[in-house]
């Protein structure tokens, strides 16, 4: 009997845990280890990378842009990362900056001609040109599912938000 209350009650808390929080979280930690190995590959090439966050895909893009000009050469480098789980680069409710709900804000922004396909400019010295936060939601498009990274564009540290009670909360450091 005591067994059977036990997996009842069990039972009951795993499908009151969202999966999707973990799996947002997971990508928010991708995105933090692209921008901290492309700063890498600035500092230790002495070149310029572009980290493109692409909404049309959900995928992000690094390219060593050796000749400096912001568009992928036949002399660059270049990878592609997916985001993970069905997770979506999204403008959430309310941005942690104040601002219009995009889906990467801040001065650090650099357009590329699609409004969907946004990037930040690592330079050789390891800085960027502004601070920056982007956004990571699920295809469910739920508020609690929202994620942002915030990246400090002297020196591209990078941080981690939740969103959760209407409410961004700083994650870590």
């Amino acid at each position: 009997m005591v067994m059977a209350l036990m997996g009842l009650v069990v039972g009951f808390a795993v499908t009151r845990v969202s999966y999707w929080g973990y799996r947002m979280d997971a990508n928010v930690r991708l995105l933090q280890n692209v921008v901290i190995g492309a700063q890498q590959t600035a500092i230790t090439k002495n070149v310029t990378v572009q980290v493109m966050f692409d909404a049309t895909e959900d995928r992000v893009r690094i390219l060593q842009d050796y000749n400096n000009n912001g568009i992928m050469d036949a002399s660059d480098s270049v990878r592609y990362r997916p985001l993970a789980d069905g997770a979506e680069f999204q403008a959430p409710p309310t941005t942690i900056d104040g601002v219009a709900p995009a889906y990467m804000t801040g001065p650090g922004v650099v357009a590329t001609g699609n409004p969907l396909q946004l990037a930040i400019r690592i330079e050789a010295n390891g800085s960027l040109s502004g601070d920056v936060v982007v956004y990571v939601g699920s295809p469910r498009n739920l508020p609690e599912d929202f994620r942002a990274m915030t990246i400090v564009g002297a020196t591209a540290r990078t941080g981690f938000w939740s969103r959760g009670g209407g409410v961004w909360r700083k994650r870590d450091s």
